[in-house]
């Protein structure tokens, strides 16, 4: 994550009073394994998306002048950005997915083809999630999906 993204994240962290300290040691202890069990199931999931994804076209459906697909994957940085204290507390986990692209254009060829061909590529568009979890008194639990703000503009970490 660029250097001046992840400042502002600490700075919203920080406006927040996200401090772990706030939270049980057990729960404190066990609350990176389950932010990386969740950055995991996300991941997975898109690369289902990945391997059979869901294609937009653009133009008449036997002869779309544009086929296109995205998919999107999570970074390993994160950052707590709030945190409820109580006997269940709940943490908002900050994260960046970015999307990755594949299309194709109706030229000479066969628009299909080309996209079965056609390369996956990171795009400028990106994605801030807020996870939440509970902490059960054992466990963190996610609460539902994340809340998921698009971004533009902004490059993504590596992905090897």
């Amino acid at each position: 994550m660029p250097s001046h993204v992840l400042a502002l994240l600490l700075a919203a962290a920080v406006a927040a009073g996200a401090d772990v300290r706030q939270l049980p040691p057990a729960a404190s202890g066990a609350l990176e394994p389950a932010i990386t069990a969740a950055i995991d199931r996300f991941n997975t999931s898109e690369e289902k998306v990945r391997k059979n994804p869901a294609v937009e076209s653009a133009g008449p459906a036997k002869e779309p002048s544009l086929l296109r697909a995205t998919y999107r994957r999570i970074g390993g940085q994160h950052l707590i950005t709030g945190i409820e204290p109580g006997a269940t507390p709940v943490v908002t986990v900050r994260m960046r997915a970015v999307e990755f692209e594949k299309r194709a254009t109706n030229t000479d060829e066969d628009v299909h083809r080309e996209f079965k061909k056609a390369p996956w590529l990171e795009t400028p568009r990106g994605y801030i999630l807020d996870f939440r979890f509970r902490w059960s008194g054992t466990a963190w639990e996610q609460v539902g999906e994340p809340a998921s703000y698009p971004t533009l503009g902004v490059v993504g970490e590596p992905t090897g």
